[in-house]
């Protein structure tokens, strides 16, 4: 798979004007197949993070080739399930929420993550044991050499 020349981006350049994202559908295919292979041995599904680049063609292809969506919004939730995603290929995991972004998550049969005390009990008083639920965990542990972007340590704001 080889680059675009510059004769081929500046007429894009020309055509659509700048500026303009250009994505190589192969290479993302390439790029999951060969993440597919790595743990071909695992039952493991793989998530692509909407919020890394909420595109619809994106999304789509991601879709298409096999790879679920991780939502942190109920805006990109929408969004995966606007361009065909089935519900049950779409996580939603968001941080510091009213409970009924939550609420709506399940009325779109969406898999859903709490991440807080208060929302895990309204979940179990609103759903008992008839919806599946993830919990994301902070191990409170500090790791790396910076605090700002550290996400596990007991002073983080993700997870229980």
């Amino acid at each position: 798979m080889q680059a675009l020349s510059f004769e081929t981006l500046a007429a894009i350049a020309n055509t659509y004007g700048t500026p303009v994202y250009v994505y190589n559908a192969d290479k993302i295919s390439q790029q999951y197949s060969q993440l597919k292979m790595a743990f071909q041995d695992s039952d493991t599904r793989f998530f692509y993070a909407c919020k890394s680049l909420t595109n619809i063609n994106i999304l789509k292809h991601v879709a298409s080739i096999g790879c679920d969506i991780d939502c942190s919004s109920i805006n990109e939730a929408k969004l995966a399930l606007h361009v065909g995603v089935a519900p049950e290929r779409v996580l939603y995991t968001s941080n510091g929420i009213h409970f009924s972004e939550i609420q709506e998550a399940v009325s779109l049969g969406i898999n859903v993550n709490i991440d807080s005390l208060s929302n895990l009990e309204k979940f179990g008083a609103a759903y008992g044991h008839d919806y599946p639920v993830g919990i994301r965990l902070r191990p409170n542990i500090m790791a790396g050499g910076n605090l700002k972007i550290s996400t596990g340590h007991d002073n983080s704001k993700f997870g229980i």
